[in-house]
């Protein structure tokens, strides 16, 4: 199982990386708003919980600009469920809002409320079953002379409450994209808490047919970079990095807008796609970077490029389908001496001759007693493209990044790295031509009286005449030595700081990172 888990995780990223190159979008079509998933999937939500200091506005947004349907500005907190009661309609629909409202305004006494579904309607109460919702109409009969009718639970349905769980408004989700938006602080300032957390821009509440709430964050371009930078690289950072990193995370949000239109937004919050913090992610610093740089993108052609981004690339970094599948050519591997001295430009880790055999095993390869693993093939710029490990029966290849992903992309950090054993020599040819760096698994030791050929699980002695040491024949440990952190392509991050601190500017940076780019 966990092997189909892991060629499906692997499929995912051929097709990311397919669409996200092939959208290319040009600077003139560069849209103004972006809508982020907050919860969706797995995780969306029952309920949801929003917090604004001045209330609310419930309406849509049409061309970027908002239309507001109704206004909750004397309320602070509100609870968004999913549609699961029966409800009672008071006399027909109405044709307007006005219209809806004076007749609200009429009702005295029980928890009437407004509901939009395709036009404007007043409900009453909120009932856990059928028989009492029919219960209330046979004894109430009407309501200033209108009749009364039995609403179901709709799937597609929310509704709105207030702290005390009165409510609110009930809206189909369906019709349109409806936002709540805040009414601005005394900033000038749009947050809306959802949950805990802080974001700018509206909320969106939607139900997908039989699933929870998704939530979606619909906001200014700009102002989602505002919670994606501090998230992607530290605002202590030198300004011109921060702006070039600021270009390529705009970049990348446009490159990739389509990534997750099937399920109605733009882009998710993770490293998935970018992280993305809100408004409480947000620094001075990094918001700076953001404004200077505004509108800013990397193209290649005439075309917005996918610019990918790492954290150190070790002293080089890698061509495109070195990673994964598509040969960009903007994606080509660079001599990055600037990210050489930074955090994991180098590092080392020690496995006993046990944990991979588990490891491999627990990723769903069956493989028994490891006897070598070695480095088939590397590429140009040093990284892994083959590994091969044995049993002496059967073989396992790791292409490209398959060793991080089964081995964990932060205990392997990058595939630029080579593999050593503590049982390991280096022999010199009997010319003193050339020397090879040789496990002691079946070499053959000369004496003066026989050969013999060594064996896994014995100990020798090798001696030069006047010393000697002792060696095992059969390794104990496996060591990767290597270089970097993360996949290598695109922008060193780390490489990027020093280039500022060492007087680049941000334009600079990025054409050493995306060969053959321009900046407009």
């Amino acid at each position: 199982m966990k092997k189909k888990i892991y060629i499906l995780y692997m499929l995912i990223i051929i097709i990311f990386l397919g669409t996200s190159v092939s959208f290319g979008l040009s600077k003139n079509e560069i849209p103004s708003m972006i809508k982020i998933g907050l919860k969706f999937g797995s995780n969306s939500a029952s309920s949801v919980n929003l917090h604004s200091k001045k209330g609310f506005e419930f309406g849509y947004f049409e061309d970027d600009r908002f239309y507001s349907l109704c206004d909750f500005e004397s309320v602070e907190i509100m609870e968004i469920k999913k549609d699961d009661y029966y409800k009672i309609q008071v006399g027909d629909s109405f044709s307007s809002r006005e219209e809806m409202e004076d007749f609200l305004d009429e009702l005295s006494g029980g928890s009437y409320y407004p509901a939009y579904e395709r036009n404007w309607k007043i409900y009453i109460g909120l009932y856990s079953s059928e028989r009492d919702a029919k219960e209330f109409i046979r004894q109430t009969g009407k309501i200033n002379h209108k009749k009364l009718k039995l609403v179901k639970p709709n799937s597609e349905s929310v509704v709105v409450l207030d702290r005390r769980e009165r409510p609110l408004l009930a809206y189909d989700s369906s019709q349109l994209e409806f936002n709540f938006i805040s009414f601005n602080d005394e900033n000038g300032n749009d947050i809306i808490t959802v949950d805990g957390k802080k974001y700018r821009g509206g909320i969106v509440i939607k139900r997908l047919p039989g699933s929870d709430m998704t939530v979606i964050n619909y906001l200014d371009l700009e102002k989602y970079l505002y919670g994606v930078l501090p998230e992607e690289m530290t605002d202590n950072s030198p300004l011109e990095a921060l702006k070039a990193q600021a270009v390529a995370a705009r970049s990348y949000a446009i490159s990739t807008i389509n990534k997750h239109q099937d399920l109605g937004f733009n882009l998710c919050t993770t490293t998935n796609c970018q992280a993305y913090g809100g408004y409480e992610a947000e620094k001075p610093k990094t918001n700076m970077a953001v404004n200077e740089t505004a509108g800013k993108v990397i193209t290649y052609d005439g075309k917005i490029i996918t610019p990918f981004y790492h954290a150190n690339s070790g002293g080089y970094t890698e061509d495109s389908e070195n990673v994964w599948s598509a040969k960009l050519p903007y994606i080509r591997g660079v001599k990055d001496d600037f990210s050489l001295g930074g955090p994991n430009s180098s590092w080392t880790k020690v496995y006993e001759e046990g944990e991979i055999e588990k490891i491999l095993n627990s990723a769903g390869f069956n493989i028994g007693k490891i006897k070598d693993i070695y480095v088939e093939e590397y590429s140009d710029n040093g990284r892994v493209l083959s590994l091969i490990i044995s049993d002496g029966i059967r073989e396992i290849n790791l292409a490209k990044g398959k060793t991080r992903t089964i081995f964990g992309p932060t205990v392997i950090k990058s595939m630029n790295f080579h593999i050593s054993t503590n049982a390991d020599h280096y022999i010199m040819s009997s010319d003193m031509s050339n020397v090879e760096r040789k496990s002691m698994d079946d070499l053959v030791i000369l004496s003066a009286d026989e050969s013999k050929k060594t064996s896994r699980g014995n100990t020798y002695r090798i001696s030069n005449g006047d010393d000697h040491v002792s060696s095992s024949s059969g390794p104990q440990k496996y060591i990767f030595n290597g270089k970097g952190y993360g996949h290598g392509l695109g922008m060193s991050q780390w490489g990027a700081k020093k280039m500022a601190e060492l007087g680049y500017e941000y334009e600079d940076i990025l054409k050493h990172y995306y060969t053959g780019t321009t900046i407009e």
